[in-house]
């Protein structure tokens, strides 16, 4: 089952690459050829020879049916069960966690399997997976796909006037359908791009009001805090957007800590921090070879660039998109714990440019293959670690790049600025 389930998502994977590759190859000026002939088969297949026909809803029905059909299959055939050799799964740990919240007990580290599992998920996502618990182990699973489905709906709101390209464009990135379906955490951490793209949203509506909903839905995943805080660099009143949405994520912070104390901070907060169980970033090269220093040197040099990368992103990115797409590099950058389920947090980078859209599709073909067989089969199974190692400092180095790219480049999609 295991093999067969990592080939359709290699497969699946390898399919939605390429669609997005045709979707940049016909934009280019040598892709002319590309053009005519998709414009021929759309006219042949629909009747039309463009996109005009194009509604969001189109795209949201298809995400929402291939995310069912690929995790309704999972939850029924029991991939999120507890079968033999598998020690926790992630699913269990959400209703469970989603449950405990509901009965008063610990949300953050709970039953699962025959053990137990920690929940390193803020109020906002226990808050999600509660609300799902409440149909089992398939609410559980529509809760976080109505999650994931609504990056659709709001990349149109967001994505201005070439909107149907462009949110087409994130629909067929391996890092969203083949992620969000095939991995429940790819569907969970879908919450940090809806956190981005909500408050994008709102900000041409009510700042205070996108800060506030903003600074909340971040406590699910606090890594969403940084993109939140420096896109409101972009705005006019850029200190007040700041101040309310890292406000409100405090506030709520606080209030949980008041609750379950070390529970809490030391799941979410610490052990994340100092989490040294693999990285598909450069640090998982110095992981395998021993090379990361202990102590509180390096968690403390990680903070300084990270808060160094904000203020770059709020005081010079230009527009809350950019600054966002800025953040969101930067921190996958630093954080010593990559997961390929986390690479869904750079689809906005997608809407900030035509050269932003190439790193982003190639950092999730050098991520999924990386993670899909050389780590997950090649590593793990097979203790050969060096093909990892290698896709591990092509990643850094896509990442890098797009960084850079996103600090010399000027010329920007229309964004909610």
């Amino acid at each position: 089952m295991s093999y067969a389930f990592e080939g359709l998502s290699v497969v699946a994977t390898a399919l939605f690459g390429l669609g997005g590759l045709l979707l940049l190859l016909a934009r280019t000026s040598r892709g002319r050829s590309l053009r005519d002939t998709l414009t021929r088969g759309l006219r042949r297949a629909i009747g039309h020879a463009d996109l005009a026909w194009l509604r969001w809803w189109h795209l949201a029905l298809g995400a929402a049916l291939f995310y069912g059909v690929v995790t309704g299959f999972d939850v029924v055939s029991g991939a999120y069960a507890c079968p033999g050799g598998m020690r926790e799964s992630d699913l269990i740990g959400y209703l469970d966690s989603g449950r405990a919240l509901l009965t008063g007990g610990n949300p953050f580290t709970v039953p699962d399997c025959g053990g137990t599992i920690p929940e390193p998920y803020g109020i906002a996502a226990i808050l999600i997976s509660a609300l799902g618990s409440l149909g089992g182990i398939p609410g559980v699973a529509f809760v976080w796909g109505v999650v994931g489905v609504a990056l659709v709906p709001l990349t149109w709101a967001v994505a201005g006037p070439d909107r149907r390209y462009l949110t087409l464009f994130v629909v067929s990135s391996p890092l969203y359908l083949p992620l969000i379906a095939t991995q429940i955490d790819g569907a969970s951490n879908a919450l940090i791009p809806v956190t981005v793209f909500a408050s994008l949203f709102l900000m041409t509506r009510s700042e205070p009001v996108a800060a506030a909903l903003g600074g909340f839905l971040s406590t699910g995943r606090f890594p969403t805090v940084f993109p939140l805080v420096a896109s409101f660099g972009g705005r006019r009143r850029r200190y007040l957007g700041a101040a309310i949405a890292f406000g409100v994520f405090a506030v709520v912070t606080a209030i949980t800590y008041a609750i379950w104390r070390s529970e809490f901070v030391d799941v979410v907060f610490f052990s994340q921090i100092g989490r040294r169980s693999f990285s598909l970033n450069f640090y998982g090269v110095l992981q395998y070879q021993n090379l990361l220093p202990s102590g509180s040197l390096l968690p403390a040099l990680q903070a300084l660039l990270t808060v160094a990368v904000v203020a770059v992103a709020f005081f010079r990115a230009g527009s809350p998109l950019r600054a966002a797409a800025f953040a969101l590099t930067g921190v996958a950058i630093l954080t010593q714990y990559l997961s390929f389920n986390m690479l869904v947090s750079l689809l906005p980078v997608a809407l900030v440019d035509a050269r932003s859209r190439w790193w982003v599709w190639g950092i999730g073909i050098v991520g999924a293959v990386n993670y899909d067989v050389a780590f997950s089969d090649w590593a793990l199974n097979g203790g050969v670690y060096w093909p990892t190692e290698l896709l591990d400092g092509l990643l850094t180095l896509l990442l890098v790049g797009l960084l850079v790219d996103l600090w010399r480049s000027r010329a920007a999609q229309p964004s909610p600025a």
